[in-house]
């Protein structure tokens, strides 16, 4: 009878297991093996061995997309960490009323749309009559400032605009792990007189490794998935300045109608994430995260 119910049990992990065969692996499977012939939407396929990745290495807006994921990640990461440390802190240990309107005010351009945040800080960005370069003109800088269309600073007015919209994410998830501390560890601290900052740093900081841990793991996989707010602000120009890794893939596989190469940069980006998720796993130990009594990991 057990076993006649625990085999029953099987077919509840039909529906995910067709999904994942259908719409992860067979994806997956189809754009490495498209990676070794050069086709487009249009044409038929033609094989061309390692001709794609070969052509990766030599690829200069493939080394910029490169240098602009290593840019995104390190400076929104620990700037948003940073931040959103901060914010909650403030707001749970040092307000007494008003946490719940800072805690919606700072998370409401988490789940604004990512099309009205582009258009927002385009308009803030403007070259000529944007408030960001009027404020900067009076106060003794000489314009104008176009923010969007410098090669050398495109990337930097973008990370900005990311670490607007993602910092109340790392506030709320500080929130959490600050209200898992245990009342008893601060009040032990206090009593042997650590306060200010080194109780910060004695207690709340290495109590809160486990969100440490989760922000590098979601920082990893949103670098390497940028693609809505580079499309809508930039399209990845002036001169590819701005390219990330997504909207290489899809300006080379549909605007230029290159699928082979395309695939051949998906696949490439596919192994670092791999790559990454293992010293995650085993570095990190970001694959094995608890959270117990005193946000312990």
């Amino acid at each position: 009878m057990l076993r006649k119910i625990l085999g029953s049990g099987y077919w509840f992990l039909v529906p995910a297991f067709v999904f994942f065969l259908f719409f992860i692996l067979y994806p997956i499977i189809f754009v490495v093996s498209g990676s070794f012939f050069s086709w487009s939407t249009l044409s038929e396929m033609r094989f061309t061995g390692l001709d794609n990745y070969l052509e990766i290495m030599t690829d200069r807006v493939f080394g910029i997309t490169m240098r602009n994921t290593a840019l995104w990640f390190f400076i929104t990461i620990f700037v948003q960490a940073a931040i959103g440390f901060s914010l909650a802190y403030i707001i749970e240990e040092k307000l007494i009323n008003g946490r719940l309107f800072f805690r919606t005010l700072f998370f409401i351009p988490v789940v604004t749309s990512i099309v009205v945040i582009a258009i927002i800080w385009s308009n803030l960005y403007s070259p000529y009559n944007g408030p960001i370069g009027n404020f900067l003109s009076k106060i003794g800088f000489k314009g104008p400032f176009n923010f969007l269309g410098d090669v050398h600073n495109v990337i930097f007015a973008l990370i900005v605009v990311n670490i607007f919209e993602w910092t109340g994410w790392s506030m709320a998830l500080y929130i959490a792990g600050l209200s898992e501390i245990p009342i008893e560890m601060k009040e032990a601290a206090l009593i042997d007189g650590v306060t200010g900052f080194p109780l910060i740093w004695r207690i709340y900081i290495p109590t809160l490794s486990h969100v440490h841990k989760s922000l590098i793991m979601l920082g990893v996989i949103g670098s390497l998935q940028t693609f809505a707010l580079i499309y809508s602000m930039t399209s990845g120009g002036p001169n590819s300045a701005s390219e990330m890794p997504a909207t290489y893939i899809f300006r080379t596989g549909f605007t230029m109608q290159r699928m082979g190469y395309a695939s051949a940069i998906s696949t490439v980006i596919l192994v670092l994430t791999l790559i990454i998720t293992v010293f995650q796993m085993t570095v990190l130990k970001s694959g094995n995260l608890t959270i117990g009594r005193g946000g312990e990991a």
